[in-house]
C-alpha cells in the first residue's frame, strides 16, 4: 500500500485538494492524461491502480481469488478487501463497469478477430498442401 502520512490535513483543505484533482482530471482526453499522471502520479501507484482495475474486472467476470492472484501477482487479502470494498459501494463499482464496457467490447472484438485470423491462416496452410506461398 502507498505510503500515506499521519499528519491528517484539516477537513476543509482535504475537501479542496480533492476537488481540485477532480476538476483537473475531468474530460480529459488521453495525451493530457499522460501528461497529468506523470505529473501527478508515480509508475508504483498507477500500476497499484492499473491492478485494482484489473481485480474489479476479473471478479466480475466471476474469476476466482486464485485465478486472480496469479494472474495480476497480489495476495487474496489484497483481492478480498477489493471485494469487500465493490460490496460495501456496489453502485461505484456498476458506474466503473459500464464505463469500461466500450474498452471490454473492443478488446473482445479484437480478440475474435485474431482468432478468425488464427484459423483462416490454418485453412489457408491446410489447402495449401501444408505450405505457405
Amino acid at each position: 500500500m502507498t505510503h500515506l502520512s499521519r499528519i491528517k490535513l484539516s477537513s476543509k483543505t482535504e475537501k479542496e485538494l480533492k476537488s481540485a484533482l477532480k476538476e483537473t482530471f475531468l474530460k480529459l482526453n488521453p495525451r493530457d492524461y499522460e501528461c497529468l499522471s506523470s505529473a501527478l502520479i508515480t509508475k508504483t501507484e498507477e500500476l497499484m491502480i492499473a491492478k485494482r482495475l484489473g481485480v474489479i474486472l476479473m471478479l466480475s467476470e466471476g474469476y476466482t481469488y486464485a485465478d486472480i492472484s496469479q494472474s495480476l501477482r497480489l495476495t487474496n487479502e489484497t483481492i478480498s478487501r477489493i471485494n469487500f470494498e465493490m460490496k460495501a459501494r456496489p453502485e461505484n463499482h456498476k458506474f466503473l463497469l459500464k464505463k469500461l464496457k466500450p474498452w471490454m467490447r473492443k478488446k473482445l472484438l479484437k480478440e475474435v478477430l485474431i482468432e478468425i485470423g488464427l484459423q483462416a491462416a490454418k485453412v489457408a496452410v491446410k489447402h495449401a498442401g501444408g505450405r505457405i506461398r
